[in-house]
């Protein structure tokens, strides 16, 4: 099985936690922008961009 993308993680990451995107970007330090861009697709992020997301959904999991 592939691993999930990183929109695909955020979003569930969300879903299990109820937080919307604003919440989210404000807690990992990341603009609202970049995280509405990633979950659509329209930007694949930075290896940092990346790293942070999952340090971040791994330490909140």
């Amino acid at each position: 099985m592939d691993k999930p993308n990183i929109a695909e993680t955020i979003i569930h990451f969300e879903r299990d936690k109820n937080m919307n995107d604003t919440q989210f970007a404000f807690e990992s330090h990341l603009s609202v922008e970049r995280i509405h861009n990633l979950k659509s697709g329209d930007y694949e992020p930075t290896a940092e961009e990346e790293k942070t997301i999952l340090e971040y959904i791994k330490l909140h999991s």
